[in-house]
């Protein structure tokens, strides 16, 4: 028996390892992307007026319109080019998140979408918040 114990946790800890290797290379976007809770409660510090909206849709434009396209929809010209289809940034699944929660997506990024915290200060990025929930449908 001392012996089959060496050798079952060595199958085990295979296994968990394949798995790991495995879920690494998992296509961007297959899983649920949920900001962490501390980031979702984060208050958006910027009043969303005509000038914070105008400078949102700006950055927006310059760097996200590629993808997510003109109204957020996921329909951009380089859409042709990914995996997976970018979410609807109009639907309730996007808009029902918190300014912080979206945020915290735009300063973080996930593959193939940039992380935009180093390229843009804070009030950029929650400038961008701000256009976003415009793209809310009525």
């Amino acid at each position: 028996m001392k012996r089959k114990t060496p050798i079952l946790l060595a199958a085990a800890l295979t296994a968990a390892l394949a798995a790991i290797a495995v879920a690494q290379d998992a296509k961007p976007g297959a899983e649920e992307w949920v900001a962490p809770a501390r980031a979702a409660k984060k208050k958006n510090p910027v009043e969303a007026n005509d000038a914070s909206v105008a400078r949102g849709k700006e950055l927006y434009t310059a760097e996200c319109f590629s993808c997510h396209g003109a109204t957020g929809k996921g329909d951009g010209p380089g859409v042709k080019d990914l995996e997976k289809k970018p979410e609807d940034l109009s639907l309730a699944k996007a808009q029902d998140q918190s300014d912080g929660a979206l945020f915290w997506k735009i300063s973080e990024g996930r593959k193939p979408m940039p992380a935009m915290g180093e390229k843009w200060n804070e009030n950029q990025r929650w400038d961008v918040v701000n256009y976003l929930r415009t793209f809310k449908k009525k």
